[in-house]
């Protein structure tokens, strides 16, 4: 009697610890406190295998209208819960207003002081591709430009990068189209000192260079103002090679009026 009973808990013990469902030749197994699906030895609490395929998970949800308001889709969530500890992190699909507006958000939730983050979020309609902080930290737009620390502000047309903030780095190299050395060609027409005078007693400001007005409102363009401010230097230096020369000229009649 007694040889009979361990039998018959050896075998209530293995239907416990692995049991198999079938339906339709599908089978859905569980195993040491683990399902799987496809896999009689699942290593996770829930372990897909499609033999030859994918091991896609399919979740749907229905009565969503087109293109409603904040209607989420589909979601997973990843929870760690402990004694006055709580953190949540949520992967979501979801419907915007417009036809194309559908949008995939990752963000993170810490109960202790109530702080929630969007800090992943992707628009199908919009191609917007956003890393967030508090704010939007990155923003990635469909025409291969960046934008950071801009806040919703639209990253400039043209652009291909755009930072609100210092930017701290070892080296810029500037590509540019060429300098200014027609400065130094024999038809170059040297302006008179006495016309850059009168050019920046009207206008305030050096021929060639951007007004304060125009750097306020158009921005400046660092590849541009260096050759700029290059031409200046050049220009300086043939001013004062002419000036050198009118000096050796007037030093050389007056040795000749002391003799």
């Amino acid at each position: 009697m007694k040889k009979i009973l361990v039998v018959l808990a050896l075998v209530l013990l293995g239907s416990v610890s692995y049991a198999q469902w079938s339906t339709n030749g599908t089978s859905v197994y569980y195993n040491g406190g683990n399902v799987g699906i496809g896999t009689s030895t699942p290593a996770e609490r829930l372990n897909v295998m499609n033999s030859g395929a994918a091991g896609n998970i399919l979740m749907e949800r229905t009565g969503v209208p087109y293109g409603s308001t904040n209607s989420t889709l589909s979601s997973i969530r990843l929870k760690n819960t402990t004694t006055g500890d709580y953190f949540n992190f949520s992967f979501r699909y979801r419907n915007e207003p417009g036809n194309l507006n559908h949008e995939i958000i990752q963000s993170a939730y810490y109960a202790p002081t109530s702080t929630f983050k969007e800090f992943s979020y992707f628009n199908f309609g919009t191609g917007l591709y956003e890393i967030r902080g508090g704010v939007t930290d990155i923003r990635f737009n469909p025409s291969g430009a960046i934008g950071i620390g801009m806040g919703l502000t639209a990253i400039p047309a043209g652009a291909k990068l755009a930072i609100a903030g210092k930017v701290v780095c070892k080296e810029i190299e500037v590509t540019l189209t060429g300098l200014p050395d027609f400065v130094f060609n024999q038809d170059y027409k040297l302006m008179s000192l006495y016309d850059v005078e009168n050019f920046i007693n009207t206008n305030k400001h050096l021929p060639n260079v951007p007004s304060q007005k125009e750097v306020i409102e158009n921005g400046l363009n660092l590849g541009d103002m260096n050759a700029t401010l290059l031409q200046k230097v050049e220009e300086l230096t043939l001013y004062m090679i002419n000036l050198q020369k009118e000096n050796d000229a007037l030093k050389a009649r007056v040795n000749n009026l002391e003799k």
